[in-house]
C-alpha cells in the first residue's frame, strides 16, 4: 500500500523523492519540493493538504 506518513526521506533530486512510509514500505514519488518527515503520501502521491 502506498499511503502513509513519511518517516524518512532517503533522497530527493528536485523532481522525485525516495521515502520510507510509516507502514515500512519505501517508495519513489514525484515531488517538486523536498518532502519532510510527517508529510502524507496518498495513493503514491505527495499530499498537498496542510
Amino acid at each position: 500500500m502506498n499511503t502513509g506518513v513519511i518517516v524518512l526521506v532517503i533522497g530527493w533530486n528536485g523532481k522525485s523523492a525516495h521515502v520510507e512510509l510509516s507502514n515500512g514500505s519505501t517508495i519513489s514519488i514525484k515531488a517538486s519540493h523536498r518532502p519532510k518527515v510527517g508529510d502524507w503520501v496518498v495513493e503514491g502521491e505527495l499530499s498537498t493538504e496542510l
